[in-house]
């Protein structure tokens, strides 16, 4: 037997808890889902020879030096810093924008000392030009840029 006759009035109650319910559901606003290297300081803009650019030079250089195995990437977080993405990076490798030399990130990749320099032996150090892109990527603002080439 229904519980619901058909002739029988649906209850207030339930209209009211069924009207309410989808003006919940309509008024509800949900943020698009960026991608997760993405933050809301992103910049897209055209190559210019003079600017260091985070996804085209910065990350290739930490992505195959440092957020390796065992090193800073997502799993291993050595010491709790992560260099596989921007955010990543900027909250966990004391990056002081615009200040390169006071920059953690960029201290360890210029020691000397190889006890204290990164990447550690027995990998290679940084190559001049390495270290210069992110010297400059660090003191044109260390921002989330990158370019498109046309």
């Amino acid at each position: 037997m229904s519980l619901w006759k058909a002739n029988r009035p649906v209850p207030t109650s339930f209209l009211t808890v069924s009207v309410g319910f989808l003006l919940l559901v309509a008024g509800c606003q949900h943020e698009s889902l960026a991608p997760p290297n993405l933050d809301p300081d992103y910049t897209s803009s055209p190559c210019s020879p003079d600017s260091a650019y985070f996804v085209r030079d910065v990350l290739p250089i930490l992505a195959s030096n440092c957020a390796v195995s065992g090193c800073h990437d997502a799993s291993t977080r050595a010491e709790g810093v992560r260099l596989d993405h921007y955010r990543a990076v900027i909250q966990t490798a004391e990056v002081r924008a615009g200040d390169p030399d006071n920059s953690d990130l960029f201290e360890v990749c210029v020691e000397t000392r190889p006890e204290k320099r990164m990447p550690p032996p027995p990998r290679s150090p940084l190559s001049s030009a390495q270290v210069e892109t992110l010297r400059r990527w660090i003191a044109q603002g260390a921002r989330n840029n990158h370019c498109t080439d046309n």
